[in-house]
């Protein structure tokens, strides 16, 4: 009950003030209790400030159960329109065939209670935001489960529900338009998959067995491949006497005298290699998934959700199925319990994927090789069948996975890195700035302002944000977005007020420039993937440029405090901080939420690698255990470990979640990144 967190009404007010939600404050006074109780009022009023805290935790379940009690407190239409829109959104269904009654649990706990919402084609006017698992039952059909977020639910196709006879026993159908977002993975097309079918559960002892007790290991019918282990081919025979388990029999290097221990028949099988993987798929009549569809899968995005609830104990695997943790397709298991095989090659090793029992959580977002007669305890096998061959050519081929050991480099020497940094200078020639649009919210003043850039004849664009309170100056924030903005083209920045509006309701201006290649500025540029050309060299100091160019603008208004400036930098933005606050001597501090340095090689000019040392401004990190871009070891902590700034003055927090930190854990991001300006700018007055 709403009840239960009882404050004065102006503690109440104070509260929502501050949380910047000023609007459903304005309705809050609209608000006309049912009972005409003014304390009812002011439940309403706490229980918009509690759906706030609990969105930002991530708590869905809870914030829509408060939305759910205040439905009855309330009488007025735009303020009912305002909670239900801050918990719910509008969701239809729509199944092949139709006519499936549709029914929706949390994601978690697992064992909830089951809601039905109604039958195909059906609309769910307040559907709860954050990820539900949805179950379709149709009488003649399979039961077909998924889970996902109510955003992608409210876009999605039919789903297509399958017999008996169209689905292979024990799988489920998949499909869809794959993008591979893994460390050393980035540069890598996206690719359109055809439906295809993934076994829910991985292969498990009993059925491995059925593969030794039927001759596979001495049978060389499936066993397609040459044996290569460097760079020699073994032959069938010199290969297979190596394939033994602990007695020296053959079988999984985890049994014994040829069969698996006592009581482990449902656990999936561990300690096979490459070759043994690839033998089984060809005996069950199916096949190894390739990278792409792995991923397709698994969707490592989710894993704030999924990891919690899988298999990574340290103690061993457990019997498939029984850790609650399933992916968007209803597939269990992708995280955790053993390693999965894959098609894919990078020399002579092999992609194996989900990380096991004895991995850190982190590797289910990471992409592993290991050799492929590697036959560690946690390698095991999930099965594909490739029902439409689309794209199945192109995702199959081998991959040579980028990595840098960050550890056995070193940065460009002082003198080398001050020719590097005259190509960032620029002659600080007249702005001819001017403001072209302004625009007035409940949250905050917006002015477009445009000025001559630092390069080619060009106009810059800068979006300024202004706080509603005060009057000035302001301590300003400037902001360099996630590489989602180099594929919007318009100016149209909805975004902004979801990821860092938060900073100007604490009190501060917020910039926004628009940096070359992105919204209306595009440019041949369509990744923020780092590499050798030129275009991308040419690209990273036009961004530094536009930066400088946008500081030199604010150092013009006297509503902004130009010597108390910071930079916050998100995802893209997180990595090119290392360049930009290393250029840039005009921050007082930064911020950088899910940053890290990329696997690629990039000419030295533009490697975040060799600014580092010279960054020296106070800078926080903050970053997901998760995250599927930059990994924790290999990325981010290089660096951390990299910055110039003095030990004192930078700290980096992880916290559980994947890349979309802003979303898993955004309020502790809101809080951690406010204390650190007020510690280094001073408090907002």
């Amino acid at each position: 009950s709403v009840r239960r967190r009882p404050r004065t009404f102006s503690m109440i007010t104070a509260a929502i003030l501050a949380l910047g939600v000023v609007g459903a404050w304005v309705l809050a006074q609209r608000v006309a209790p049912a009972t005409g109780d003014a304390d009812q009022t002011a439940q309403v009023v706490t229980g918009l400030d509690e759906i706030s805290r609990l969105r930002g935790e991530r708590d869905y379940p809870g914030a829509y159960a408060i939305a759910r009690e205040l439905d009855d407190m309330v009488t007025n239409d735009s303020l009912r329109a305002y909670i239900w829109a801050r918990v719910s959104r509008p969701v239809t269904f729509r199944t092949e065939p139709p006519g499936a009654f549709v029914l929706r649990r949390d994601y978690a706990p697992a064992d909830a209670e089951w809601e039905e919402l109604g039958r195909t084609p059906l609309e769910v006017e307040r559907f709860p935001r954050g990820v539900s698992r949805v179950r379709f039952e149709l009488e003649g059909y399979l039961p077909r489960e998924i889970a996902n977020w109510s955003g992608y639910l409210a876009a999605a196709p039919p789903f297509k529900l399958d017999t008996e006879e169209t689905l292979p026993r024990g799988m489920t159908r998949v499909g869809g338009t794959v993008k591979i977002w893994a460390p050393g993975l980035e540069q890598l097309d996206s690719l359109v998959l055809g439906d295809f079918f993934m076994s829910i559960h991985e292969v498990t002892n009993r059925q491995y067995k059925a593969f030794l007790d039927a001759g596979g290991y001495r049978d060389s019918a499936c066993w397609h491949h040459a044996f290569v282990r460097d760079g020699r081919t073994l032959s069938f025979d010199e290969a297979i006497a190596e394939f033994t388990d602990l007695t020296g029999r053959l079988g999984p290097s985890t049994w014994e005298v040829g069969i698996y221990p006592e009581g482990a028949a449902d656990l999936p099988v561990g300690g096979v290699n490459w070759y043994e993987a690839e033998a089984y798929a060809c005996f069950a009549g199916r096949e190894l998934p390739t990278i792409y569809h792995w991923y397709a899968a698994a969707k490592p995005d989710d894993s704030g959700y999924v990891v919690p609830l899988s298999n990574y104990d340290s103690k061993g695997p457990a019997p498939v199925g029984e850790y609650a943790g399933v992916s968007q397709y209803g597939v269990y298991d992708l995280a955790g319990n053993v390693r999965e095989w894959t098609r894919n090659a990078d020399g002579e090793n092999r992609f194996i994927l989900g990380g096991g029992w004895n991995d850190l959580k982190y590797s289910f977002n990471d992409a592993i090789t290991l050799p492929a007669f590697d036959r560690s305890p946690s390698n095991g096998i999930r099965l594909v069948q490739y029902s439409d061959t689309t794209s199945l050519a192109a995702a199959s081929t081998s991959v040579e996975r980028p990595f840098r050991d960050y550890y056995s480099e070193s940065p460009v020497s002082d003198d080398v890195f001050e020719l590097y940094r005259q190509m960032y200078a620029y002659d600080r020639a007249p702005l001819n700035a001017t403001v072209i649009s302004s625009d007035t919210t409940s949250d905050w003043i917006r002015e477009d302002i445009e000025m001559d850039a630092a390069y080619g004849g060009e106009r810059l664009t800068a979006i300024l944000f202004l706080p509603r309170a005060g009057e000035g100056p302001y301590q300003t924030v400037v902001y360099f977005p996630g590489s989602g903005v180099i594929y919007v083209h318009s100016r149209g920045t909805p975004w902004v007020g979801g990821n860092v509006g938060w900073v100007v309701q604490s009190g501060r201006a917020l910039m926004l420039p628009v940096y070359k290649g992105t919204f209306e500025r595009a440019s041949d540029l369509h990744t923020d993937v780092q590499d050798e050309a030129n275009t991308y060299r040419d690209h990273v100091i036009w961004w530094a440029k536009d930066l400088g160019r946008s500081i030199d603008y604010l150092e013009t208004r006297p509503d902004i405090d130009a010597d108390r400036l910071a930079y916050i930098g998100h995802s893209w933005g997180g990595m090119m901080g290392g360049i930009m606050t290393a250029v840039e001597p005009r921050f007082k501090a930064s911020v950088l939420v899910a940053a890290g340095l990329a696997m690629q090689s990039t000419q030295p000019m533009v490697d975040p690698f060799n600014f580092l040392p010279r960054v020296t401004v106070p800078t926080l990190i903050l970053n997901g255990r998760h995250d599927s871009w930059f990994a924790v070891e290999s990325s981010l902590r290089p660096f951390f470990d990299n910055l110039g700034t003095s030990e004192q003055d930078k700290k980096f927090i992880i916290v559980d979640g994947g890349h979309p930190i802003l979303r898993d854990e955004r309020n502790l991001v809101i809080r951690e990144t406010l204390d650190w300006y007020d510690r280094y700018l001073g408090p907002v007055e």
